[in-house]
């Protein structure tokens, strides 16, 4: 089960990297909580599946014509349950080649009705870019 938890997630990364915003709102559970923590201007942003959603269509159409680009460096990967991947990484995002945020990620994956989905995300500043 590990192998396989392992390739959907490279998947998704590469879905994020290539794909549309709907592309990347399949992989996206419908249970979905996610902690964001690197904004300048507020301590926490908690998003539910609806709302992280509707985020992205925003947020990806946004980044139209400059490149964005999520490059992963995991830290750990490990197996909660047969049906759960946690994985923590180091995420650089850039735009147009330049490296704009750096954050500490958790993700969990799980694996729901035959597919794996995003179900868990906790995102940290990590380095000042």
């Amino acid at each position: 089960m590990f192998h396989e938890a392992v390739a959907a997630v490279e998947e998704y990364r590469r879905v994020i990297n290539e794909g549309t915003a709907e592309e990347v709102n399949a992989w996206i559970s419908d249970d979905f909580i996610g902690y964001f923590g690197y904004y300048p201007d507020k301590d926490y942003e908690v998003y539910r599946s609806s709302h992280y959603k509707a985020d992205n269509l925003e947020t990806l159409a946004m980044y139209v014509g400059k490149e964005p680009h999520w490059e992963y460096s995991d830290l750990t990967r490990n197996m909660r349950e047969d049906n759960e991947l946690i994985i923590s990484a180091i995420v650089n995002f850039s735009l147009n080649g330049s490296t704009v945020a750096s954050v500490l990620a958790m993700e969990v994956f799980r694996k729901e009705q035959g597919a794996w989905k995003l179900y868990r995300q906790h995102m940290e500043k990590y380095a000042n870019v």
